[in-house]
């Protein structure tokens, strides 16, 4: 049977969240756990008390509202992504000014800015994914925002999914960036 597609997989994961968002009560048990396994991986890595990077999830994706509000609790700052033209993403610290909506209706703080330059800085990049392979190749939602984001960056990221988000293969470009780390309900692991 053929490799899907990468637009083929997106459609396939986007239905999964989206049957994952109408269960409620277990789509919070997944979060909180997947809070917990992001929290496990900060201390195996011995980043806590670092910056980290984070996002904010739109509601079908992995991680509750609030999110990178609890990972301040083990960070110096978290820095959250805010998306401008052209695909790329600036940064701000999450707490900083107000929250509003921004390009892809995702909450964004609207304190200072800085560029992704300011990931150097983190001792953790959790970015978000819709699936994951075993080797760290992440299927975004194919603007390439991390991928650029992401791009000489020589910081550990981890791509958060949920398990059955975790496949044999995911396919990829030459300008996709793979992640260090895996953080799902189960867990996390190196790859």
């Amino acid at each position: 049977m053929p490799q899907p597609t990468k637009s083929e997989m997106r459609t396939a994961h986007l239905a999964y969240r989206r049957s994952l968002a109408s269960q409620s009560r277990r789509k919070r048990a997944l979060d909180d756990a997947l809070v917990r396994a992001t929290f496990d991986c900060i201390r195996a890595l011995g980043v806590g008390g670092t910056n980290l990077a984070a996002y904010n999830p739109l509601p079908s994706e992995p991680g509750p509202a609030n999110f990178a509000v609890q990972l301040t609790a083990v960070a110096r700052t978290v820095f959250l992504p805010i998306s401008l033209q052209g695909g790329i993403l600036a940064w701000a610290a999450a707490g900083a000014g107000t929250s509003e909506a921004g390009a892809l209706g995702v909450s964004e703080p609207s304190g200072a800015r800085y560029t992704s330059n300011v990931l150097r800085s983190c001792g953790l990049v959790v970015a978000p994914a819709l699936a994951v392979d075993r080797s760290g190749m992440r299927l975004g939602k194919g603007k390439g925002y991390y991928d650029r984001a992401l791009e000489q960056l020589d910081v550990p990221v981890a791509a958060v999914v949920y398990d059955e988000e975790v496949v044999d293969a995911v396919p990829h470009d030459a300008h996709d960036r793979a992640v260090d780390l895996v953080i799902t309900p189960s867990g996390f692991f190196r790859v």
